[in-house]
């Protein structure tokens, strides 16, 4: 049979109204700022390299463009000043290096640049361009330009100063995020504050409501405990008692038809006077009966535990094909009048729709005290149900107002599968 189990660590059980509020309003709002945030910095680590490299490419082809001459003549003074310009007003320029065509050294400029240069460096070769004019002198095959490979032109950049500036431009953007989230936080808390005022006091009057119902119905199951109770005694003092005395003068009139004449007349009068008598019986039987529906004397004399125990002592001898059992505390006295008769209405019912719906084989019930709770379980081995798809009846409905009017906990819990249905109560004393 199904039995509820518990969930798991779940803290936010323990936040206020409020505090959710404010999780469920702000977590979204700042989940997709660190998103933004996120992103804009990848972007602008991103940007900034593309950035070094494109000017890197650039620098390195120009460069080599206006090496030349000087590789060629083997003049550098010009080529230097020309790369200290260019160094002077790029501080990502890390270092400039000339090699010749063997790729031996024949310059090297360090910038301004701070830091440490990247691992890759940008190249472009230096070329050196022949035209050769075609005249009739022109031996064949020399005519037009010829391209020769002199050197090669290394420029290298280091990061720091684009990062810085992209680092910068991200802080920029970090605090108006930050002062955005500020005023979003402070503007959800305003609207939590008045959401949460308006949402306690409907659920103040909710309770307001709820508690005015459960003394409603308190007062609606006392009151007919009380009007059965009446009826009880009224049936018990007025209507046994005629039906006691009916039966008595019946009997008086059979003992005086005795000495009627003829004996014919004698008999029949007597015979009637019996039948007489057999029906104030019967009607005196099933009125001390339904005296015990209305109001268990038995519960008054034994008290909720005898009561129970004979309750279910009686349901075993009426119903031989399911098994009943009755497990109950032996300090069980004392309770107060209202919570037993509920605990004795409630577990009539459960037992009854054993009897009238499960089918079972076997029932069983509990009944102890505990922790100032008086905890009542009904199990039973039938068909079971679906309770979550089936609609609750009168019986289950009245229980479990009953139970609520007293402000209890009723639980129900059935498998259609595997069969059994388990009711767990508990009433505070």
């Amino acid at each position: 049979m199904a039995r509820a189990t518990s969930g798991g660590w779940r803290p936010w059980r323990r936040w206020s109204t409020r505090t959710r509020l404010l999780v469920i309003t702000i977590a979204p709002v700042v989940a997709m700022c660190l998103a933004f945030l996120w992103y804009s910095y990848q972007s602008r680590q991103q940007e900034a390299r593309a950035e070094l490299a494109e000017r890197g490419q650039v620098l390195a082809r120009v460069l080599a463009d206006s090496s030349e001459y000087a590789i060629v003549s083997g003049r550098y003074e010009g080529l230097q000043r020309t790369i200290r310009d260019v160094l002077q007003s790029d501080a990502a320029i890390w270092q400039v290096a000339l090699f010749d065509a063997r790729r031996r050294p024949l310059l090297r400029l360090s910038g301004r640049a701070v830091g440490a240069p990247e691992r890759r460096y940008y190249e472009a070769p230096v070329v050196k361009r022949v035209i050769w004019i075609a005249t009739p002198a022109a031996p064949a095959g020399q005519q037009g330009m010829t391209i020769e490979t002199v050197g090669y032109l290394q420029v290298r950049m280091a990061p720091q100063a684009l990062l810085a500036r992209q680092a910068h431009r991200f802080q920029v953007e970090l605090l108006v995020a930050c002062a955005g989230l500020l005023l979003c936080g402070a503007l959800a808390f305003r609207l939590s504050q008045g959401f949460d005022t308006s949402l306690q006091a409907s659920l103040a009057a909710l309770r307001a409501a709820d508690a005015e119902k459960r003394q409603l119905l308190r007062r609606v199951n006392t009151a007919v405990e009380a009007e059965r109770q009446s009826i009880a005694l009224e049936i018990h003092d007025e209507l046994n008692a005629v039906l006691v005395a009916a039966r008595l003068e019946a009997q008086r009139i059979a003992a005086l038809a005795r000495d009627v004449q003829p004996p014919t007349l004698a008999q029949d009068i007597g015979t009637r006077a019996q039948t007489i008598a057999r029906l104030a019986l019967g009607l005196y039987n099933s009125g001390r009966a339904l005296v015990r529906r209305l109001r268990p004397e038995v519960l008054d004399m034994l008290g909720l535990r005898g009561a129970v125990e004979e309750m279910v002592r009686q349901y075993e001898d009426s119903h031989p094909d399911c098994r009943f059992a009755c497990q109950a505390d032996e300090d069980l006295d004392g309770i107060a009048p209202e919570v037993a008769i509920t605990a004795y209405r409630v577990t009539q019912e459960a037992l009854s729709n054993v009897v009238k719906h499960a089918r079972a084989r076997h029932a069983h019930v509990r009944m102890a005290r505990r922790g100032g709770m008086l905890h009542i379980e009904i199990e039973d081995d039938g068909t079971g149900f679906d309770a979550a798809a089936r609609r609750e009846g009168i019986g289950i409905a009245g229980m479990r107002e009953r139970v609520q009017a007293l402000d209890g906990s009723f639980a129900l819990a059935s498998d259609p599968v595997a069969g059994g249905t388990r009711i767990a109560i508990a009433l505070p004393l």
